[in-house]
């Protein structure tokens, strides 16, 4: 018994110790005061009361919305005179301010916390502040008190069953005819999909064409499988399982990459990492903070069609609303470069329907549905060069019309006068009765 409580214990510190702060790397950052989770959403908004500038430009998350947001995948590459990397930005580029990260004083549910510390100006004073969040959002303070502390939880693949990036379907409902949901991703760091994560693989879209019922549909033309690693500021869509994030895992790896997105070449794809959202901050007058638009948001066009569903159920890439901003992290599709794009407004994802194939009847030349002596006459009309009109010699052009795979009956591949000796015997050939 002794051994196994040694083990035992042994067990729970080396789980705690995987929980720990060890740079650099991917990690979501988390209050232990608030539960929220650090996720970066804006570009620099000018306020004179720094660091509380982060209020603008940090969105704190529940639990439950972190799992599916790529802002809350932060890189730290040290512990002093640092930054919080994500989305192409840092909390340095965001307010000139760097950071020290340090041990808290105290624990917080069973694991060690940390703060961070900056130094600014205040009232022209040089002030020591600690970055918290008691509720209201990301401020700054100068206590060692629980709103200041904060997990910083590791996201990489040997934690895959406790801390990953999921990704939300653009509906939990609808699926294509084969039974799989589809979600689209533009993040700035390389992302890794694991075997049997629930994301079967990453996909493109490189033409778009018309169907038979004159409608538009693009089909998927597959990148990246399991096992793979897709290059960071790429926006891809991606086939998953589940209609739920937690079941579509996909791990950030390698480092932080690139500010603006880099689709592949010939493709249809775009994304960015910001659009329109709300935050939440303890301004004096909340109408200071409303909607935020970051510099980069990308707005709405006629060109650039978003991932959902139509009225039809039918899953495609469907124009936004006019004045409206593009969603964060996705990836549309863009159809400015089409040579001919007059007409199209949606484009339906999957393969185009096409006209089925004409059914040929061996000996029927003339088209006429009825193997008969007048094929044998078109055949012989053909092969002599004579027109369509009777006794008219054919120009170099304009021979008799003949169904050529039809006339040819003995299958060598051309239209012959042994092609005339068998349909003739096929003609002649009694029938079966009935």
């Amino acid at each position: 018994m002794k051994y196994k409580t040694i083990t035992l214990f042994c067990l729970m510190v080396a789980l705690l110790a995987q929980a720990q702060y060890t740079n650099p790397g991917f990690y979501r950052v988390h209050n232990a005061y608030s539960d929220g989770y650090i996720s970066i959403k804006g570009t620099h908004f000018e306020w004179s009361l720094k660091p509380d500038a982060f209020w603008p430009c940090i969105l704190m998350l529940t639990d439950s919305a972190q799992i599916s947001d790529p802002g809350s995948i932060i890189y730290i590459p040290s512990k002093t005179q640092t930054s919080l990397y994500a989305q192409g930005v840092s909390t340095y580029s965001l307010t000139g301010l760097w950071m020290e990260i340090d041990t808290a004083k105290a624990r917080e549910g069973g694991k060690d916390t940390y703060i961070a510390i900056t130094e600014t100006m205040v009232q022209g004073k040089m002030m020591r502040c600690l970055f918290r969040d008691d509720g209201l959002g990301l401020t700054a303070g100068g206590l060692d008190k629980t709103p200041a502390r904060w997990w910083i939880e590791p996201v990489n693949e040997a934690s895959i069953d406790s801390s990953f990036l999921g990704l939300a379907p653009v509906s939990d409902i609808v699926t294509d005819a084969d039974g799989w949901y589809w979600a689209t991703m533009c993040v700035d760091y390389p992302v890794l999909l694991p075997i049997d994560g629930g994301v079967e693989g990453a996909y493109t879209i490189s033409e778009v064409k018309m169907g038979v019922d004159s409608l538009y549909y693009a089909a998927p033309v597959k990148v990246y499988a399991q096992g793979d690693t897709v290059p960071a500021a790429t926006p891809m869509l991606f086939k998953c399982k589940a209609g739920y994030a937690s079941g579509n895992k996909i791990i950030p790896v390698g480092d932080i990459a690139n500010n603006t997105t880099f689709p592949l070449v010939n493709d249809m794809l775009m994304g960015n990492y910001f659009s329109i959202f709300s935050n939440h901050c303890n301004f004096q007058d909340a109408s200071i903070m409303t909607d935020y638009i970051p510099e980069q948001a990308t707005t709405a066009s006629i060109d650039n069609l978003a991932l959902g569903v139509d009225e039809n159920g039918r899953l495609g890439f469907y124009p936004q609303a006019e004045g409206t901003y593009m969603a964060a992290n996705t990836a549309w599709l863009n159809i400015s470069g089409m040579e001919s794009k007059d007409g199209v407004t949606s484009v339906i994802l999957g393969e185009a329907p096409q006209a089925p194939e004409a059914i040929v009847v061996k000996g029927d030349a003339n088209g006429d549905g009825v193997v008969s002596i007048k094929d044998v006459s078109a055949i012989i009309d053909y092969l002599m060069g004579i027109g369509e009109m009777p006794g008219q010699l054919a120009a170099d052009n304009d021979v008799a019309t003949i169904n050529q795979e039809a006339a040819d009956v003995n299958g060598d591949g051309k239209v012959s006068i042994q092609d005339v000796s068998c349909l003739i015997d096929l003609i002649l050939e009694p029938k079966e009765e009935q």
